[in-house]
């Protein structure tokens, strides 16, 4: 869950809140991938059950890259632990791990290192859902109920309400036992509606509707369809789940701090945060989804307004908020905290994910001084 902007809320000790590159001593490049239109039939169900898909093959090493030292000075005094990957201009600015990502192994943090990344999956499923509509699938603006005919108050509450937390469900209050995605869509028909929508609070069950809609209106499991459709385009290679993340040779180990000292969290079973909060990626991969949407190789030009438009006072608009000056995503699971953040202009990418959840007060706050840093020196 999220505050009104990027930041933390909890829920119990599982937390979901609320996004080319340089090889040793050049560019990794890429050809710009077109989206392609989803080719199945829809189905009339949700599936239950999904194949077990191998962990992804681990990231190449990448060189640690600092163009502007007081960035790389700023970071290490704010004892920030993670990885950050920093793009101005198509020129990596900042690449490079901190601290260590297994402080009982003494394995440090690098540029290619795996994190949760909490609800920052939640643009990834907006992007699907606005796909869905280009592909004439949808319409985002239909009651839910011309999908989910036994939805709570479907008649009234749109797609739109879901992608922009103002739908007035109550929602499924997640624990750690396992659940299906059905078992938790009927939870959340269950539980039905606090008031009329319109009025914005942030849930993550809005956004596991919108997943089990993926699937059912694009004939496919969740993650063959992000597979396809956007991990392909945008050349993420190194997504996971969180069933295989124990299996990465570089993942990394999550920690809050607790009396002073860094303690290692679990945070157990993850299938009830089923499209909203159980991928895992490194920085360079959430790099390349926001490149590939703002230039438009996953979304069509008006998806892409639409998507980056606030949707209430909160400002967020769908699976990103939309600031005066900045695009930015956040995402925590109990030990882990990412945001990442877009200039409007598109010029600036910034991609900040750590391992140590809550040794600092805002990584949005973090981000800004960033901003300022890089505009400083230019």
């Amino acid at each position: 869950m999220h505050h009104p902007r990027h930041f933390s809320r909890s829920k119990f000790r599982l937390i979901a809140v609320t996004g080319v590159l340089l090889g040793a001593g050049g560019w990794w490049l890429w050809q710009p991938a077109q989206p392609k239109a989803p080719k199945s039939q829809p189905m009339t169900v949700i599936a239950d059950e999904r194949p077990h898909k191998p962990a992804p093959p681990q990231a190449p090493p990448l060189t640690t890259i600092v163009r502007q030292p007081k960035i790389d000075q700023y970071l290490t005094a704010k004892h920030f632990s993670g990885s950050v990957l920093i793009v101005r201009d198509g020129q990596v600015v900042l690449r490079k791990g901190y601290q260590e990502r297994d402080r009982q192994q003494h394995l440090p943090n690098t540029p290619t290192t795996a994190y949760y990344v909490g609800s920052a999956q939640k643009a990834l499923i907006a992007t699907a859902i606005l796909q869905l509509q280009d592909a004439g699938k949808l319409r985002v603006d239909a009651p839910v109920a011309t999908y989910l005919p036994a939805f709570p108050n479907g008649q009234r509450i749109t797609l739109r309400h879901l992608l922009t937390h103002t739908s007035g469900i109550r929602g499924h209050v997640e624990t750690s036992q396992p659940m299906t995605p059905a078992e938790l869509l009927t939870d959340i028909q269950h539980r039905g509606i606090r008031r009329m929508p319109g009025r914005w609070q942030y849930h993550d069950s809005n956004y596991t509707v919108l997943a089990c809609l993926v699937e059912q209106l694009s004939g496919q499991p969740l993650m063959t369809y992000l597979q396809q459709h956007i991990f392909k385009p945008a050349k993420m290679r190194h997504v996971g789940v969180a069933a295989d993340f124990k299996a990465l040779p570089e993942r990394s180990v999550g920690y809050q701090i607790k009396d002073g000292q860094p303690v290692a969290t679990n945070p157990g079973d993850l299938s009830q945060l089923f499209g909203v909060g159980d991928l895992t990626m490194p920085a360079t991969d959430l790099y390349r989804f926001d490149h590939a949407l703002m230039t438009g190789q996953l979304l069509s030009a008006s998806a892409l307004k639409t998507m980056l438009t606030a949707g209430s006072a909160s400002t967020y608009g769908m699976g990103f908020y939309v600031n005066p000056g900045s695009y930015s995503n956040h995402g925590i699971i109990s030990g882990w905290n990412v945001t990442n953040s877009i200039s409007r202009s598109g010029q600036t990418y910034i991609v900040l994910m750590a391992n140590i959840q809550n040794n600092l007060r805002s990584l949005g706050q973090v981000t800004n001084d960033l901003y300022g840093l890089l505009n400083a020196s230019s």
